[in-house]
């Protein structure tokens, strides 16, 4: 027998910003307020929990976006340096719906809401529980669901372990407002495509007047921004070339 599309009667449960409980159909529900509503669960904490649930500031939002786990802070974070991303909503929505003669209840942990208007949702989950059945079977429903509304869906397990030590560091420069607008306009002249990081230092230092942490804080904002990109696969240094210069654009 042919599975039912499970969308038809699928129930969707989101949090609006106002902490309004909304309570609709997979077919109606819309993107746009639930990237802007709260959690639908609370991230709790107790004495030796095994996991380590917090908020962490995105600079896409300019507020604050909960995680569950380390792993969920780094995809978050990664979703934060993505410039293609203009929203994030985390423990977005909840999902009910009967997947053949079994009702299936989700929680997916991120949504996603890019620039060209399209969606992603993530889930994150140890590679070692990945391949679980009872959690595949869950995750697998979960991507035919939101298949049908053509909602992008991939599951995070983690990525190379140098890309995120740099895009950790990088992370300092997300506050804009620590960092000298001045100094970023002084430094960002002085940057070229295959001159290094250190080079572009020096060659703002001898013509501005800005200290040396006035700049080192201004170049980590033009990496984490992107006006300035590097190989973020290769060890960060005084010597990492820049590969393109462009302005910074958020928003």
């Amino acid at each position: 027998m042919a599975r039912e599309k499970p969308g038809r009667l699928v129930e969707v449960r989101y949090t609006s910003r106002d902490g309004e409980d909304v309570v609709t159909t997979w077919d109606a529900v819309r993107a746009d307020l639930v990237v802007r509503g709260l959690p639908v669960r609370r991230f709790g904490s107790y004495a030796g929990m095994g996991h380590y649930p917090g908020w962490w500031w995105a600079a896409t939002m300019g507020d604050l976006v909960g995680y569950e786990s380390l792993l969920e802070r780094d995809r978050l974070m990664l979703a934060d340096f993505d410039q293609d991303v203009v929203a994030v909503a985390s423990q977005p929505f909840g999902l009910a719906g009967r997947d053949g003669d079994v009702v299936r209840r989700h929680v997916p942990d991120y949504l996603l809401q890019r620039r060209d208007g399209s969606v992603e949702v993530v889930d994150v989950k140890p590679g070692h529980l990945v391949d679980k059945p009872e959690v595949a079977e869950v995750l697998g429903w979960t991507g035919r669901v939101l298949a049908e509304r053509g909602w992008r869906y991939s599951v995070w397990s983690g990525t190379d372990s140098r890309r995120l030590t740099n895009v950790r560091f990088l992370a300092q420069g997300r506050r804009a407002h620590l960092v000298d607008p001045g100094a970023t306009i002084q430094l960002h002249r002085h940057g070229a495509v295959d001159r290094s990081l250190g080079e572009s230092l020096r060659a703002a230092s001898r013509a501005t007047d800005y200290t040396a942490h006035a700049l080192r804080a201004a170049m980590v904002g033009l990496l984490w921004h992107q006006a300035w990109e590097i190989d973020l696969d290769e060890p960060l240094s005084s010597a990492t070339r820049i590969d393109r210069v462009r302005e910074v654009s958020r928003g």
